[in-house]
């Protein structure tokens, strides 16, 4: 990123205000800036707005209008001389930083509450959220408490919110004061949770269920996957009621394995989350309410959207009109119907009697374009993962 803007700023500098070259480049290097941004990032295939436009909008302004007065300046600005993405991100972030203050954070909270629980819209809100909440730097300082404590209680205190974001009650006080009364809690938490021989025990554990589940993540490979579906077809699997679980769990690994492969932190990231998902419900309560709290009083809780639900997400919506591909002379035989009832777990069999077309037929159909399609799922899960 960082050539390709320091190539735009160089163009820059050649042209006189008020031109329109000028112009097209400045909103060249603005888009190039803003292009990695870690919060407003629409949705695949849904344009931004409301809050999400206006925090963009108001960020973009600012960039332009900082670049615009310093780029003539005798004396160059020295974000203009910067050499590393991470430095150009740096700035990005600082200015997201100054537009995140409390009545946008608060406008965010209110969005998601908008969205029916278990909904792309509603992950999609809740990741703006808890990103922006990270971003703006309106969580109380850290204090005494050591960069392990604090980032613990942060990790804390963002998936609460997650979860329990229904429960503010915006009659009661600003969403930030909420948030950082939670926060408080985390902390002390965090700390005690620090000196604890059982909670450190348990971590030891997730430790290592990650180091187990990242080696079978990582073995899997798409070449399995179809081994595996090309055995269910053949009618060579004994227990006919595990293909679909199977099929479903092979799919999602290798999903993961792609992620890892494509972002190493942010799919280590959700393999130690899977880790402490994977720890009995009651070793957990403690450490993410941050209180003891009896087990008949605990809310149920919002349901993170899962591979599987992003998948078929995927195909349902068809973001790019990429599954209206159907067999030849089979034009209700789409590649979006075959993939939705394989995904509901309907055999080979079932979906042949309902299309009228032989099970060899469908096999290939699916199996040949799911392997054109499959980067294009890749790219729709990374992103809506975040």
């Amino acid at each position: 990123m960082n050539k390709q803007i320091q190539q735009l700023v160089l163009k820059l500098q050649h042209y006189p205000r008020d031109n329109q070259q000028r112009n097209q480049t400045l909103a060249e290097v603005v888009e190039q800036i803003l292009r990695t941004r870690k919060v407003c990032r629409p949705r695949p295939g849904h344009p931004l707005y409301g809050i999400y436009l206006e925090i963009y909008q108001t960020v973009q302004q600012q960039l332009n209008h900082e670049i615009e007065e310093d780029i003539d300046s005798p004396y160059l600005h020295p974000y203009l001389q910067m050499t590393s993405d991470q430095e150009w991100g740096s700035w990005r972030d600082s200015l997201f930083k100054k537009v995140l203050d409390e009545g946008r954070l608060q406008q965010l909270a209110l969005e998601a509450q908008r969205h029916q629980p278990h909904t792309p819209e509603r992950f999609y809100a809740l990741t703006e959220l808890l990103n922006a909440i990270k971003l703006s730097g309106k969580l109380c300082h850290r204090g005494q408490f050591s960069s392990e404590v604090y980032d613990d209680a942060v990790n804390r205190t963002l998936y609460y919110v997650y979860q329990n974001l229904n429960h503010y009650n915006r009659e009661k006080g600003k969403f930030i004061a909420w948030v950082n009364y939670r926060f408080d809690k985390m902390l002390q938490k965090a700390q005690q949770d620090l000196n604890d021989p059982f909670i450190q025990a348990q971590s030891g554990k997730i430790v290592r269920i990650k180091y187990q589940l990242s080696a079978l993540i990582k073995g899997t490979k798409l070449e399995h996957v179809i081994f595996w579906i090309t055995l269910s077809i053949k009618g060579l699997i004994i227990d006919k009621t595990q293909v679909s679980k199977v099929t479903k769990i092979l799919i999602v690994l290798l999903l993961l394995s792609q992620l890892i492969a494509k972002d190493r932190t942010k799919g280590d990231s959700l393999v130690f989350e899977m880790a402490k998902a994977s720890l009995p419900f009651s070793a957990n309560l403690s450490e993410l309410s941050g209180e003891s709290i009896p087990l008949e009083t605990v809310p149920q809780p919002e349901t993170e959207l899962t591979l599987y639900d992003l998948v078929r997400h995927y195909f349902t919506e068809d973001p790019e009109n990429l599954l209206q591909k159907h067999i030849k002379n089979h034009p209700s035989a789409t590649l979006q119907v075959i993939g939705l009832a394989y995904l509901d777990g309907k055999k080979w069999q079932e979906i042949s009697d309902s299309l009228e077309i032989k099970i060899s037929s469908l096999n290939n159909f699916f199996q040949r374009n799911l392997r054109k399609l499959a980067p294009e799922i890749k790219r729709y899960i990374e992103e809506e993962m975040g």
